[in-house]
């Protein structure tokens, strides 16, 4: 399995082009406590699975909250990312230290298509209108990673 993240520690972007059998993992990331990122679980999973493809994962660890050219870039990365992959997984395990703002707009522009896993646990807060969207496509909300 590969695993790719948006900026290397020369704070390059890495390059998307090989992405071939991927899956995105989308929704909240954590801007402090990076042990705490739910896609650590995720990429266990995948491993145990014993996946051979590419994760592309848009946590990043060098995010600057208050550089406007960081932001077009990261920004940039993960909708390529978005678009190039096989799959995408929501996981929205929302709640107030992880709000979900991006999440929002990712979700609205992904989630009826073909390819696209949403879940949460009965735990998270605020998601009542994401579910009622699901329902009216029919679409299956998983309860666990």
């Amino acid at each position: 399995m590969t695993i790719i993240y948006p900026e290397t520690e020369n704070h390059e972007f890495t390059s998307l082009l090989n992405c071939k059998n991927s899956i995105f993992l989308a929704g909240p990331c954590p801007r402090i406590n990076y042990d705490e990122d739910w896609r650590n679980e995720a990429l266990n999973i995948l491993r145990k699975l014993k996946f051979d493809g590419t994760v592309i994962i848009p946590t990043n660890k060098f995010y600057k909250t208050n550089d406007k050219n960081f932001l077009e870039k990261q920004t940039k990365w993960e909708l390529e990312g978005l678009y190039k992959s096989s799959a995408i997984v929501f996981w929205i395990e929302r709640s107030e230290e992880y709000p979900a703002f991006t999440t929002n707009i990712e979700f609205g522009n992904w989630y009826d298509k073909p390819g696209v896993f949403i879940g949460w646990t009965d735990k998270a807060i605020k998601n009542e209108y994401l579910e009622e969207r699901l329902k009216i496509i029919n679409k299956f909300r998983y309860k666990t990673l």
